[in-house]
């Protein structure tokens, strides 16, 4: 009896707590387990990269002048639905359209933006359309950033030398470092090419892009992307 009572009281000293019995799972030493075996390994997707097209021009800047329209219009109302139509049926990476209602070049020299804005792991793509006051100036370059050309830059110039032909005074690549939106882009690391597709003011050149432009579209885009569109 002395003794239940001593136990009662124990009971009440440390607030009513029941007291069990350990298991035997309580006594086992708990199995150490190495990161090995408790590492979950997870991939992270790669993301895709990113090609921006930019149309030339435009924002009031009509640019050159042929065949009784303007390089801005043109390259917005014929050769962008094309472009962007092929740029759907990329799987591999992103391709996206610059603000048609925008140009480029002034929104980067005038307003900081544009060409300051584009993340660094970007591509640049920007279309225009030669002009020049010379009856036989005719086809196409692209004009490049360094001196050797990319893979990217020598399937652009396939396309242009299938399509329309290539301008006899370059052979198909420009090496340029004066062209001041171009050259924010350079210092920032970026990767661009600038296609000159034609002459606006050469009638041969503007009746064979329009001509081919839906293979021209398709070949720029399947350049660009360095995939086969189906």
């Amino acid at each position: 009896m002395k003794k239940l009572t001593t136990l009662l009281a124990l009971g009440a000293i440390t607030g009513g707590l029941a007291w069990a019995q350990p298991s035997k799972a309580d006594t086992t030493p708990a199995k150490t387990t190495t990161a090995k075996t408790t590492k979950k390994v997870t991939k992270k997707k790669k993301a895709k990269h990113h090609y921006l097209l930019v149309m030339g021009h435009g924002a009031g800047d009509p640019g050159a002048r042929g065949q009784g329209t303007t390089e801005a219009t043109f390259m917005r109302q014929k050769l962008m639905p094309k472009l962007a139509k092929y740029a759907k049926k990329i799987k591999k990476s992103h391709v996206t359209i610059y603000n048609p209602s925008h140009n480029i070049v002034r929104d980067t020299l005038v307003f900081h933006k544009g060409s300051y804005k584009i993340k660094k792991h970007t591509t640049v793509i920007m279309f225009h359309l030669d002009a020049t006051t010379s009856a036989y100036a005719h086809g196409g370059h692209v004009i490049i950033h360094k001196r050797k050309p990319t893979k990217r830059d020598v399937k652009l110039r396939k396309v242009i030398k299938q399509y329309v032909g290539l301008n006899p005074a370059n052979h198909g690549y420009s090496f340029r470092t004066n062209l001041r939106n171009c050259n924010v882009l350079r210092k920032r690391g970026i990767d661009y090419s600038l296609i000159e597709t034609g002459f606006i003011t050469n009638k041969s050149d503007f009746k064979h892009i329009n001509k081919h432009l839906d293979q021209l579209a398709k070949g720029y885009v399947e350049a660009i992307a360095n995939e086969k569109i189906k």
